[in-house]
């Protein structure tokens, strides 16, 4: 069996991760469909930014995987809204009914709790989650959003680092009307954002942090063999030396993720942008 996740960037990296240690015999292929080095999706309009979804997805099916998981909070709403949703090529399991469901989960579970959606800013403007939040019977007084647009970016090139807290030291100024943080659950709706766990607890002082990056994969698994799993990783762009030193420790416990990361394949004929 042949699965595919992909992420605009490194943080569906955690996703393969986790399905490499679920165990089983396959294929596993990662794709970073960030478009250009100097211009991701977030950049790019709406038209544009699905239309050249589209265009990865067309690349990635190129080489017939079994199973499509998008392990990206952006790209799994654009999905939705694109032409390819529903794509009778490839099955494909996207992040966003798992992010409902461990958000929708909690606050079932914790009524005088409220829910602090965090992630991209196509991610939390897009109102995605809160409408199906809403629509599960969530009432929409217990749900906010704070856009953090570049600190993904950030936590590539520095995690855990003081710039990473110093945005969102900033994004929490932007919500003045919070003044107690410990009343809120974070949604982490962008699939870097875990990477960084404790500067959540340290900044926002949480109730808890809600992290949908293994609930993604709940009915996801290679199936059963001793042939173990191949692990390859393909990117749109070129990644810096630095880069892949800052994220590979956080593969310790999937070494094959992480020598797939120093030993990815610059691919940039995958898709063309423009």
């Amino acid at each position: 069996m042949k699965i595919a996740v992909c992420d605009s960037g490194l943080g569906g990296l955690d996703i393969a991760a986790r399905l490499w240690q679920k165990g089983g015999e396959g294929e596993l292929l990662y794709f970073n469909v960030w478009p250009e080095p100097d211009r991701g999706f977030g950049k790019m309009p709406p038209e544009e930014r699905t239309a050249v979804w589209e265009r990865a997805f067309d690349g990635m099916m190129t080489y017939q995987p079994d199973l499509l998981v998008i392990g990206c909070n952006t790209l799994s709403v654009v999905h939705r809204r694109s032409r390819r949703f529903g794509d009778k090529r490839v099955p494909v399991v996207d992040i966003v009914d798992a992010a409902v469901s461990v958000c929708g989960n909690f606050l079932h579970r914790n009524p005088e709790k409220k829910l602090l959606i965090t992630g991209t800013a196509e991610t939390v403007n897009s109102n995605c989650y809160k409408n199906m939040l809403v629509e599960a019977g969530i009432a929409p007084e217990r749900i906010a959003g704070l856009p953090l647009p570049g600190l993904a970016t950030i936590i590539e090139n520095e995690p855990g680092t003081a710039a990473a807290a110093e945005r969102m030291k900033q994004g929490k100024a932007e919500i003045p009307h919070i003044t107690d943080f410990s009343d809120y659950a974070l949604g982490l709706c962008c699939t870097h954002f875990g990477y960084i766990a404790p500067l959540w607890y340290e900044i926002f002082a949480p109730d808890s942090l809600l992290n949908p990056n293994e609930e993604i994969l709940k009915e996801v698994a290679f199936p059963q063999g001793v042939g173990g799993i191949k692990v390859e990783f393909y990117s749109k762009i070129p990644l810096s030396k630095e880069k892949i030193a800052n994220l590979k420790f956080l593969f310790a416990s999937a070494p094959p993720v992480a020598e797939a990361l120093e030993n990815y394949r610059y691919t940039p004929e995958l898709y063309q942008v423009r």
